[in-house]
């Protein structure tokens, strides 16, 4: 993975840390969890995105 892209490991970090938080630690609120993890969900889309621009 020499084109390491800062959205994607962002986004993939913040689902972890999420989804590690909701089931070891605390049980979030949808209302918490549901925003942060679709924010997640972008990061690493818009990081793929950019990889494949990049490319062409």
């Amino acid at each position: 993975m020499k084109n390491q892209n800062i959205f994607i490991s962002l986004g993939i970090v913040i689902y972890i840390v999420m989804s590690g938080i909701d089931k070891f630690v605390y049980r979030l609120p949808n209302m918490v969890y549901i925003p942060i993890a679709i924010l997640g969900i972008i990061l690493i889309l818009i990081g793929f995105l950019k990889i494949k621009k990049d490319n062409h």
